[in-house]
């Protein structure tokens, strides 16, 4: 089974906001990781996956997880989520200091 990176970078966190991180539309089943190092007591970040259950649907959640202050479990991933038209993957801090989060999007197969 083949595993790649179809996006990755570094986010700067702006509070309240929910930033897009990638967005693809390939079939395939995808994992995103973030690096939660940078977290501090106090931060609160989501992550979520947003997808389409057919072709010409809304994109709807999908995963959604939040995380508090300092992790001890510093890189976490999502579940794998099959997806045959869109994915988009976000995150939003909405509270604490604005954080860099480096992330990668993984695609499966």
């Amino acid at each position: 089974m083949a595993l790649s990176s179809v996006g990755s970078g570094t986010q700067t966190a702006t509070l309240d906001t929910e930033h897009t991180l990638d967005t693809e539309t390939s079939a395939g089943v995808y994992v995103l990781a973030v690096d939660l190092n940078n977290m501090a007591n106090a931060d609160v970040v989501i992550l979520r996956l947003k997808t389409k259950v057919k072709t010409g649907a809304a994109s709807r959640l999908a995963f959604s997880r939040s995380y508090a202050d300092i992790q001890t479990e510093k890189i976490v991933y999502s579940p794998p989520v099959p997806v045959d038209t869109e994915i988009i993957a976000t995150l939003e801090q909405t509270d604490g200091t604005g954080r860099d989060f480096a992330w990668n999007l993984l695609k499966i197969g």
